[in-house]
């Protein structure tokens, strides 16, 4: 959620000792509600804090549901894998600037980045941790 809110409800809290700080971190989130930490985003990342909710300590995951909830959305909205990450497109853009070639050619990485990692970015990086976690 952090990539996509751009910060959290329990950043930049303050406190006298590094022990109170955790306390109060732990304290703000315990009572961020998951409809709270996900307002304006697809309903499946409600879901997907629902479900860790719920689980046990010693508990599994249901690495399937996961990750079919979040494939789901990710075809809802259409988006396909270019195997491109924002991440990738700055780097490129930062090293034709750097060479001085940046809008030399048709093929340049012009155009801006997002400031923060694309929806679609996020999606892919679940899949992956989420297939990484269910082969572990």
């Amino acid at each position: 959620m952090y990539f996509l809110r751009g910060s959290l409800p329990w950043q930049g809290l303050k406190a006298t000792t590094k022990k109170q700080k955790y306390l109060r971190i732990l304290e703000r989130k315990q009572a961020t509600h998951p409809e709270e930490l996900t307002k304006g985003y697809p309903t499946e990342f409600k879901d997907f804090f629902a479900h860790c909710a719920s689980l046990g300590f010693e508990d599994k995951p249901d690495y399937r549901y996961l990750r079919r909830i979040f494939k789901d959305l990710y075809e809802r909205h259409g988006f396909e894998d270019d195997g491109l990450f924002d991440w990738d497109l700055l780097k490129k853009k930062q090293e034709k600037i750097a060479s001085g070639t940046l809008g030399a050619g048709p093929d340049e990485v012009g155009g801006t980045v997002p400031p923060i990692i694309s929806f679609i970015h996020i999606l892919i990086y679940l899949f992956i941790v989420l297939r990484w976690c269910s082969e572990t």
